[in-house]
């Protein structure tokens, strides 16, 4: 089951490249267990750009463009073309199989950046918004040097999802019912308005100046509007990623 968070995952890294007026190309791989019932855990790949040319940027993979910019304020437009909790019927477990597709989802957003000037604390909120519903987030982290090689940055996010984004990827229809195989799914389920918190630890070694290796853990626990859904399991999402980054 391709359930990746590819944007979250890809933004959390590129948050290690600080330095302006670089360029940045590498790749990733992560991996995670899965929030659907019976979907097994896979490894997968993580692009990882980190392009700054004037106003515009990529980080990870989503693109972006900078309206303001100020000394401790940011504030830019983007896109995540692959926002969401995808998966295939197929890849659900037994007695789940017969559900309908759940698809990435591209999503338009607005996303505001502030140093506080606070024992080092950096701060971010965004909206976005998609064909199936929207998505806010709040986060923190502050950033700490090590040494000159080695640096960590811990984090903390809540996400909100709208009533509609959280109804399309953990809702279940009457259909989806009527459809299953088994016992396991026996009851509709629609998914009100839903919330997200979740930390984050990534790590950076510098081999030299243009070359430097990533590393990230992280953990996601979701509301009941959620994990009260048939399909979905109640685990916290744990997240694991390594990477390498070349400057040019």
């Amino acid at each position: 089951m391709k359930r990746i968070i590819f944007g979250a995952l890809a933004l959390s890294l590129s948050t290690m490249a600080l330095a302006e007026n670089k360029f940045g190309i590498g790749a990733g791989v992560g991996v995670s267990n899965s929030i659907y019932k019976g979907a097994e855990d896979k490894a997968y790949p993580v692009p990882l750009l980190d392009i700054n040319y004037g106003n515009f940027y990529v980080k990870g993979i989503t693109p972006g463009y900078f309206f303001f910019k100020g000394e401790d304020l940011s504030l830019s437009v983007f896109l995540d073309p692959i926002a969401g909790f995808p998966i295939k019927a197929k890849d659900m477990g037994n007695g789940y199989t017969n559900i309908d597709d759940r698809d990435f989802q591209a999503m338009v957003g607005l996303r505001a950046d502030l140093n506080t000037g606070i024992a080092g604390i950096r701060t971010g909120a965004s909206v976005q918004f998609g064909e199936h519903g929207s998505e806010a987030k709040i986060s923190a982290f502050r950033p700490y040097s090590i040494n000159d090689q080695f640096s960590l940055v811990p984090g903390i996010h809540v996400k909100g999802f709208s009533g509609d984004y959280a109804d399309y990827y953990f809702g279940v229809t009457s259909n989806e019912v009527n459809r299953s195989s088994r016992d396991n799914l026996t009851r509709e389920y629609k998914a009100d308005a839903a919330a997200s918190i979740g930390a984050t630890l990534t790590a950076e070694y510098k081999y030299n100046e243009k070359f430097s290796l990533i590393g990230i853990l992280g953990v996601e626990k979701f509301s009941s509007e959620i994990t009260d859904s048939p399909i979905v399991n109640d685990d916290p999402l744990f997240i694991a990623s390594i990477g390498a980054k070349y400057f040019f």
